[in-house]
């Protein structure tokens, strides 16, 4: 069986809302740590590693070429796992051993409108690109499109496995060209309001979600201990998690990273 985990890295990324200089400063320090302990991890699930280097400068281009690397891997790699540059393994489990990849094995989130929390971050009262909840309201008003009442719930692509089988199934490359038309069509006719979907962007996690929705792909949802997401919400690693995905890079939270 022959097995990859990888990563993308650039220390050239355009002015986005997701890589203020924080974050950029955070991926220079932790840059060396990061690698060896995604490396470590390939070594304990007898993968090869690779991080590449991209050259696109576009925040939202780089998290469409993961998805499409993924693909063009399982014509060289039985099973392929991306694991964004900000996700630390904390396991002994080998992630190949305990999903089945013919399947699309991503955390599957599920979202709601919570009306006891103000969910507008914007200053003109929109919300956020990066919200959630918005990327589901986003893949569900294309799904409409398509007359199939969607759920709200959509995938988190940092941790995404998936094999030969499972990335013909979902078919993201020859399939891009029409998501990005449903998604402009969805844009102009949804039942949202403005200020929901006037910030929606081409995003990679709102495709992925809508393809498999869409063909009824198989996926197997990992769940939050396979993908633990660190943010502003949660700052607090879990000693349930079997992987980090420290969004809000404060990486020395994390004892893997500490002890390097």
């Amino acid at each position: 069986m022959k097995r990859i985990i990888f990563s993308i890295y650039t220390g050239n990324v355009n002015e986005h809302t997701s890589v203020p200089q924080y974050k950029r400063d955070q991926f220079a320090l932790y840059k060396d740590r990061l690698k060896e302990c995604q490396k470590q991890y390939a070594k304990l699930c007898g993968a090869e590693y690779h991080l590449f280097n991209t050259n696109h400068t576009d925040y939202d281009n780089i998290q469409f070429e993961k998805i499409l690397l993924c693909e063009q891997l399982t014509s060289q790699y039985d099973e392929v796992l991306y694991l964004d540059f900000d996700v630390v393994p904390a396991t002994n489990i080998n992630f190949f051993d305990r999903f089945n990849l013919d399947t699309v094995c991503v955390y599957s989130i599920p979202t709601k409108l919570d009306i006891d929390i103000i969910k507008f971050r914007n200053q003109d009262n929109t919300w956020h690109t990066m919200d959630m909840y918005s990327k589901s309201c986003c893949k569900k008003a294309m799904l409409l499109l398509n007359d199939i009442d969607g759920s709200l719930e959509c995938f988190n692509t940092g941790v995404f496995g998936i094999n030969k089988v499972s990335a013909e199934a979902l078919n993201f490359s020859s399939n891009l060209d029409m998501c990005n038309e449903v998604f402009q069509q969805a844009c102009k006719d949804n039942l949202y309001p403005v200020e929901m979907y006037k910030n929606w962007r081409p995003n990679n996690e709102v495709y992925t979600s809508f393809l498999c929705e869409l063909n009824n792909v198989p996926i197997t949802n990992i769940g939050l201990p396979w993908n633990f997401i660190l943010d502003n919400n949660y700052r607090i690693p879990s000693r349930a998690a079997h992987i980090y995905h420290c969004v809000n890079k404060d990486f020395n939270v994390i004892p893997q990273l500490q002890s390097q």
